[in-house]
């Protein structure tokens, strides 16, 4: 049975194999004629891997032409390629491949391009692509972070102390060229219509040395973020109170102080500020001591501001004081006699002054004694021991030593008994009654 079957497949095997072939060849033809193959261009992006081998070589890299994407062409069967797309395809570069060229600034990397899916039924036309690239020195540096602000604080209120607290150093590292244009890093935090302390995190921004920002695209920062708190402090405008120290000559006095500003804004907490009625200025800051006209002078007030405090304008720190001098001035005034007071008279004696008023020289300010009225001035003699007889005795003024001066001043009274008096007067009377008795005869 075998052999009849064995013979049966023998039988005429030339032609069989011959037939298998033509078979073979038509299909293959079909199939071309309608599945053809194919070629079509993709586009997509280049990933870099090993990138420590550049770093290593204490350089860093840049794509020429700032693009990192390749375009290439991929041949096949059109019934495959049409379930491609260019996210299916990979293209990597390995800088373990780098190519340096002479100059040792430009590098060539090439880049192997692969699909997801069906890679070995496609076949990449002109495959040698690379990536072209720059290489520079590779920079680090540190740089201190300095906190500022933006906005205003809310009204009455004032900005203390602002300060980066988390890090307050920033390293920077990335290519020489670009590093060294970084001349300072500020964080800066939004302080608007704030009323309590506050703390944020912010983005430190880079500035060269003309304030312009530096791209940091390039670089690696050691944290991209830094903590920033400010202090938000209450406000009080106090006045500014002046001692003096010394006398001016003779009777040259101080006649008023001015300071320009008259009064600054503190800040400070509110525990520290209600209690506060003025900023005194120690004497020994003004001495006058002979002399004899104004003084000016400028003085910085910032170590007698009260502890716990601060001007809320800096430019208050300055201020210019001056000491008006003047000398005493005379002036004559007219003090009647009837209001002049009299101290230790001896019962059964009585008093009359010569004249019926009395001219006194005050020596004072001007202004003092523009205000200073005969009226206002009181008064008195002591008599106290002095018997019959006319005498001079000294006037005494009631002043304010502070603002008035005199000199001894004397007046003429006199002194009397009443029986005296009596005695006078009924002697004076009996004359001039005898005449008015003749008369009458």
């Amino acid at each position: 049975m075998a052999k009849k079957i064995l013979k049966t497949l023998t039988n005429n095997l030339g032609f069989k194999l011959l037939a298998v072939f033509f078979a073979f060849v038509l299909w293959l033809v079909v199939y071309n004629i309608d599945d053809p193959t194919k070629t079509r261009t993709f586009t997509t992006n280049v990933t870099v891997e090993n990138q420590s081998a550049v770093t290593e070589m204490n350089k860093c890299y840049e794509v020429l032409d700032g693009t990192n994407t390749v375009s290439f062409s991929v041949s096949g069967k059109r019934s495959v390629l049409d379930k491609l797309e260019d996210t299916d395809f990979t293209a990597v570069a390995d800088m373990n491949r780098m190519i340096l060229d002479k100059s040792g600034v430009k590098a060539s990397v090439p880049i192997e391009i692969t699909s997801r899916r069906q890679n070995s039924a496609l076949k990449y036309n002109g495959k040698n692509k690379y990536l072209e690239v720059s290489l520079e020195d590779l920079m680090s540096h540190r740089y201190m972070v300095t906190a500022a602000t933006s906005g205003h604080v809310a009204e009455g209120y004032a900005l203390g102390e602002v300060a980066v607290t988390n890090p307050n150093v920033l390293n920077v590292s990335g290519p020489a060229s670009i590093v060294k244009k970084i001349s300072s890093v500020v964080a800066t935090i939004d302080v608007e219509g704030m009323s309590v302390n506050l703390s944020d995190n912010v983005i430190p921004i880079l500035y060269d040395e003309h304030g312009n920002e530096v791209d940091p695209t390039r670089l690696t920062l050691s944290n991209n973020t830094v903590t920033v708190s400010a202090k938000i402090l209450s406000v009080k405008e106090l006045p500014l109170s002046f001692n003096i120290a010394g006398k001016p000559y003779g009777d040259y006095r101080v006649v008023e102080i001015n300071s320009s500003p008259e009064s600054v804004k503190l800040k400070g907490a509110t525990n520290v500020l209600n209690p506060l009625l003025s900023i005194e200025i120690p004497g020994e800051v003004l001495n006058v001591s002979g002399a004899r006209e104004d003084l000016s002078t400028s003085i910085d007030i910032t170590e007698y501001l009260p502890e716990g405090t601060e001007l809320v304008n800096p430019s208050d720190a300055t201020i210019t004081v001056t000491v008006r001098i003047e000398a005493y001035e005379p002036k004559t005034y007219e003090i009647s006699t009837n209001r002049i007071s009299v101290q230790g008279l001896t019962a059964g004696y009585q008093l009359q002054f010569e004249d019926t008023a009395v001219p006194v020289t005050i020596n004072g300010l001007r202004k003092n004694l523009e205000r200073l009225s005969a009226s206002d001035i009181s008064a008195e003699i002591n008599v106290e021991g002095l018997t019959e007889g006319t005498h001079r005795v000294t006037l005494n003024l009631r002043l304010d030593e502070e603002l008035y001066a005199y000199q001894p001043i004397t007046i003429a009274v006199m002194i009397s008994s009443q029986e005296s008096e009596e005695n006078q007067t009924e002697n004076s009377e009996e004359p001039g009654d005898v005449e008015e008795n003749d008369q009458n005869e």
